[in-house]
């Protein structure tokens, strides 16, 4: 009998254990997960209900590894304590992984990585889920009004998403899909050097990172499902326990904090009227006063020595009287971006700028030749860009390459059986020219539309560092990551990106500052405040610039947790008191702050300044206070009726003020319009004179060229380009700071040209000056001074010295071609 007892209980024991094998639980009070016998997540049980809250039909390996880009589920796993044994029979792979049970949330960490085969990435889910209603696309969420599912990375290298080349406003930690909603994250090997495809540039090189973030070992989850209710109270609770970036603002956590959302003002305060910027920001209630362009040079970050004489100490004696009226400074710029006059580029390039396209030097070249022959064809993508829209119509970046310590900017490549940068400029950005011998190393450098270089991934920590070091030294409080997805640029994807926040906070003396970004990044969640988008530059109408993009992100925003706001505007001598109403009103209705440029004189410009300023005082002041009801903010979410503010002891009112419609887009006819006077240029049908190409110079986002940059075409072979250069009568200023450049000659031309005024150049060195009545007023020939232009689609690059936000006058170019 006994035997028969323990004969049974064996058999008992055997079945319980394959049973365990093909449906493990992993579990804690809120949830629990079950995996087959080949390591699929086949049941996400939410214990309140007892329901699946997996897609049916779509269970998913909880691990799979990537090898030379194919994808390997796991095929057999052990559990071993409080460890997984993961086994993928294709890379010949074994990972450990070590599983805590939290009280709301399970964790997963890589500890250990054995492989017959080299492992490129290491991917969790996607795990497809039910819950859809709202998703948290950065942080990685899927929820409704019931319950919330959440995949976490516990540290930078844990990425949540998937790696794509092109750049996202949100994540996709979290995306929408048939049925539901799936989950994803990965950790990469970032040991090796690689040639990747990134957004802005083919052919790119990605340096290994030199720190444990390189392995795959260490990658690390969280993943939860928890009742809404209580959802933001267990991503604090995740947050806190596994010591991720927990910022405050006003000694509240950011995602929290009514003061997060709170509104700036946008003014270039300097040494001399830092007391003006003041007054304005104490009369519209408004206690952060933010620089949008205090940067001479991006990179060591240099300033301008007018504006602040002794340089940092400078910043910081306007900060410390800011500091006085219970207002803080910040300071604007565009992240990893490089200019072209940083000492990171000039007068020696630094050996840490993202290279691409890799090859050598196919014939011996003199300091003066301005044709390259290049050795491998392969590499033409490059350097060769054939599709024209991409450089139409501002977004034209520097076609550079480096050799040695020279830069050498071309005009375009040919690439028929061998690869030739043609038009070259030689000595660019103050390198010097001199001669290279056959063999020796080329490298595209990679650029972008604002005229600039980019660091790769570990250069860009020195690069985090510098602008931490002015931040302390200054004492500054708010930034802005303007350009956060020029991290791509490094190869690393967007772990790029949230790489050189982490190292700037890393560095930072107080931490607790109020920062956003232009992108959300999973892992960069942590560190923002607020979000900030929409801008007023696109459209002459305060209210309509960006409406629709201002208004479709709210939404985004909240479901990803984050604090709101509603963009820029711009506050200037046309600016109404009834504007100020109406984009008040709409940031109460949203619970969103709102950032404006302002001038430290707007007193002097406009007359309804202080009423502006006033109502700015109010409403701001009414919406921290979180005086709405909710019925209140749904009537001012309309964004087409706008109400007048009353306050008194039993709280606020709306007093309706009116109704608009929007103006839409202003009528174009005209584009093609020629209004040179044949007098000056004549037009023949031979050689006709192009239409008017008009520019007006104006400083929008801080590091935009201000340049126009237009489309020429040219019917034939390689043509001399005449053109004529007018300021119109009705101007009420003079211009001076012209030039003109097509390919990669730049012409400076050295008239002030007067109201009337205009400049000929017939296709060669002379240049004339006339006067509206045609007299000649002046004359120069400038060496090497005509422009040309080659058969096809041709760029051509014109502006003149600006007054920065300040709109200068209209400038109009006519061209024409000759032999």
């Amino acid at each position: 009998m006994t035997k028969l007892f323990w004969i049974l209980l064996s058999a008992i024991c055997i079945t319980a254990c394959v049973n365990s094998q093909d449906k493990n639980f992993l579990e804690n009070v809120n949830f629990k997960l079950a995996l087959d016998s080949q390591g699929k997540l086949m049941e996400l049980i939410e214990k309140g209900t007892g329901e699946n809250l997996l897609i049916p039909g779509h269970s998913t390996s909880l691990l799979t590894v990537q090898s030379e880009g194919v994808n390997y589920p796991i095929t057999s796993w052990k559990h071993e304590g409080e460890f997984l044994k993961l086994k993928f029979n294709k890379p010949g792979a074994e990972i450990s992984v070590k599983v805590k049970s939290k009280s709301n949330y399970l964790t997963f960490e890589i500890v250990e990585v054995k492989t017959d085969e080299l492992i490129d990435k290491v991917i969790w889910g996607p795990f497809k889920v039910l819950p859809s209603e709202k998703i948290g696309q950065s942080i990685g969420i899927a929820y409704n009004d019931s319950i919330a599912i959440g995949l976490m990375g516990l540290n930078l290298k844990s990425r949540g998403g998937f790696e794509i080349a092109t750049r996202e406003r949100f994540g996709n930690a979290a995306k929408k899909i048939e049925g539901g909603a799936s989950l994803t994250g990965f950790v990469r090997d970032r040991s090796r050097f690689q040639t990747v495809d990134n957004w802005e540039q083919k052919l790119g090189q990605a340096v290994p990172v030199n720190d444990s973030d390189a392995e795959i070992v260490g990658g690390k989850f969280a993943f939860y499902c928890v009742p809404s209710s209580t959802l933001i109270e267990v991503v604090e609770e995740i947050v806190l326990n596994e010591e991720l970036p927990y910022i405050k603002t006003k000694n509240v956590w950011n995602k929290v904090s009514k003061y997060s959302s709170s509104s700036k003002l946008i003014m270039s305060y300097n040494v001399d009227n830092i007391e003006a910027c003041i007054d304005v920001a104490k009369k519209a209630g408004i206690s952060s006063v933010y620089h949008g362009g205090i940067f001479k040079t991006w990179g060591t970050f240099l300033l301008d020595e007018k504006d602040f004489p002794n340089g940092y100490k400078s910043v910081r004696e306007c900060s410390d009287k800011a500091d006085k009226h219970g207002i803080n400074l910040g300071a604007h710029t565009l992240t990893n971006f490089i200019t072209t006059n940083d000492p990171l580029v000039t007068p020696k390039p630094h050996p840490g700028l993202v290279l691409a396209g890799i090859t050598k030097l196919g014939k011996s070249i003199s300091a003066n030749d301005n044709e390259l022959s290049l050795q491998d064809e392969e590499v033409r993508p490059a350097y060769h860009e054939p599709n024209i829209e991409k450089v139409n119509p501002r977004w034209r970046e520097h076609t550079a390459v480096k050799i040695g310590d020279e830069i050498i900017v071309y005009s375009f490549a040919t690439a028929q059986g061998e690869l030739v940068l043609k038009e070259c400029k030689r000595g660019a950005f103050g390198t010097k020219a001199v001669e290279h011998k056959k063999g020796e190393k080329v490298s595209r450098l990679m650029s972008h539309g604002y005229k600039v270089f980019f660091p790769d991934i570990n250069l860009q920590d020195q690069m985090a560092k510098n602008l931490a070091t002015f931040f302390n030294e200054a004492n500054l409080k708010r930034i802005s990551f303007d350009g956060i997805e020029g991290g791509l640029a490094s190869g690393h994807g967007r772990y790029g990106s949230d790489r050189f926040v982490k190292v700037f906070f890393d560095h930072l003396k107080d931490p607790h500052i109020v920062a956003n970004s232009s992108d959300v990044t999973h892992f960069g969640w942590h560190y923002l405040a607020n979000e900030s988008w929409g801008e007023p530059w696109t459209s002459d109408n305060f209210r309509e610039a960006h409406l629709e993009h201002r208004l479709s992100v709210q939404q985004a925003l909240k479901e990803d947790l984050l604090p709101r706001k509603m963009g820029q505007f711009s506050i200037n001598a046309k600016t109404t008191k009834k504007d100020i109403e109406w984009v008040m009103g709409l940031c109460a209705g949203y619970d969103a702050g709102v950032d404006f440029y302002i001038s430290p004189n707007f007193e002097e410009i406009n007359k309804e300044a202080d009423a502006i300023l006033s109502e700015i005082n109010k409403w701001e002041k009414a919406r921290m206070e979180g005086l709405f009801t909710e019925a209140q903010k749904e009537k001012l979410r309309d964004p087409y009726t706008f109400y007048g503010l009353e306050q008194d002891e039993e709280g606020v009112r709306l007093v309706f003020i009116e109704s608009w419609a929007p103006e839409g887009a202003t009528n174009k006819i005209g584009d093609n319009q020629n209004s040179l006077p044949s007098t000056i240029l004549e037009n023949r049908p031979e050689t006709p004179v192009s239409k008017d190409y008009k520019h007006r110079n104006m400083t929008t986002e801080p590091g935009q060229p201000t340049a126009a940059i237009w489309e020429y075409l040219c019917a034939v072979s390689k043509q001399k380009l005449q053109f004529v250069i007018r300021l119109p009568k009705a101007s009420n200023e003079s211009v001076k700071g012209i030039y003109l450049k097509a390919g990669a000659k730049k012409v400076e031309i050295p008239f002030i040209l007067e109201p009337g005024d205009f400049v000929v150049n017939k296709g060669s060195n002379t240049y004339k000056h006339f006067s509206e009545d045609l007299k000649v007023k002046d004359e120069v020939i400038i060496d090497n001074g005509y422009l040309s232009v080659t058969e096809g689609l041709n760029v051509i690059e014109f502006d003149y010295q600006g007054k920065g936000r300040v709109a200068g006058p209209e400038m109009i170019v006519n061209f024409r071609t000759i032999k």
